[in-house]
């Protein structure tokens, strides 16, 4: 793996949400900023960022912690500002990979910090991908819900009924 030292952040340093210095106005900005805070020590103790690909290789080859592949080129895209709009799976992704790749002492990210720039909530597991469920993914999940809803609305009834009957199936009741 060929790494690149980053002298923009270095282990300790607060930078980003809720510390010192931001990621940027646009999702450009805000990926790359995760580039600076993510990393390694390396076997001299020296704090080593990830480089575009390593990330890529290293997501897609945990595809089951990160429940998706990315590939180097599409990631470089979403670097330079060439693509603007990745799926959620991808944005998850890389907030859960730098959450696992943190410098120490930073809060974590949050899916909402990514995709928009606020102001994560208190830092914690909890709230690291921006929901306050156990598993982090409540505001993800009530979205979800949210599109379900509205969808199932504008169905017919004989619809709506199929969909429960195919949802009882999927969680296995009766």
């Amino acid at each position: 793996m060929s790494t690149n030292r980053t002298d923009s952040a270095r282990p300790g340093e607060r930078s980003g949400p809720l510390g010192g210095r931001g990621g940027g106005e646009s999702l450009t900005g805000r990926i790359n900023h995760l580039f600076s805070i993510a990393g390694f020590s390396d076997h001299r103790g020296r704090w080593q960022s990830f480089g575009t690909g390593e990330v890529a290789d290293l997501i897609s080859r945990s595809e089951s912690r990160y429940g998706v592949r990315v590939s180097r080129s599409y990631l470089g895209m979403l670097r330079s500002g060439r693509y603007t709009n990745p799926s959620i799976a991808v944005v998850v992704a890389l907030v859960r990979f730098v959450n696992d790749h943190l410098i120490e002492g930073h809060p974590e990210i949050t899916v909402d910090w990514l995709t928009s720039g606020a102001t994560a909530p208190a830092p914690g597991p909890a709230a690291a991908l921006g929901g306050g469920t156990a598993d982090g993914l409540g505001t993800l999940a009530d979205r979800q819900v949210q599109h379900i809803a509205l969808r199932a609305g504008r169905m017919t009834p004989e619809l709506r009924d199929r969909l429960i009957m195919i949802l009882d199936t999927m969680e296995g009741t009766p």
